[in-house]
């Protein structure tokens, strides 16, 4: 499988985007795909599609307050497949050193009433460092910013 990066997605794309976000975030991240990048300074989508053109995997990578921040999702589906992992090596070629929020905890759940599992093993298993200093708690999300970096 091969990861198309590009700044313009199809609305096919994008309601898959939407889908993913739905069916994989947890139930109170519903419908926030689409202020995710609001007000970023510059973008870019990876994207990892099955034999029939469906999305399966999904990355950006972004600028928000002077860092590149990123997000990703794998379809339930395709898990263990190695596609997160692709995507993360190729969020590491493109960029010296980029940060994301992580959720890291096990109490949240998704729309079809699943635990939300946390990816935080997954993160550590690639070389992110929890910056445990920067926190969000709110009502609708409890997670800790994580960096990558290239840079010693």
């Amino acid at each position: 499988m091969e990861i198309r990066k590009t700044t313009l997605l199809s609305d096919k794309q994008k309601e898959q985007i939407h889908s993913l976000w739905n069916d994989e975030y947890p139930a109170k991240l519903k419908d926030r795909f689409s202020i995710l990048l609001e007000g970023v300074a510059w973008f870019n989508h990876y994207i990892i599609e099955d034999v029939n053109n469906n999305l399966i995997a999904w990355a950006v990578d972004f600028e928000k307050e002077k860092q590149v921040r990123f997000s990703i999702i794998v379809s339930s589906k395709h898990k263990g497949k190695g596609l997160g992992s692709m995507l993360i090596s190729r969020l590491k070629k493109e960029n010296q050193e980029f940060y994301g929020w992580v959720i890291d905890h096990d109490e949240d759940l998704k729309l079809d009433g699943g635990i939300y599992k946390s990816p935080m093993s997954f993160y550590l298993k690639h070389d992110f460092h929890i910056l445990n200093e920067k926190r969000i708690d709110s009502e609708m999300i409890r997670a800790v910013l994580i960096k990558w970096s290239s840079i010693c």
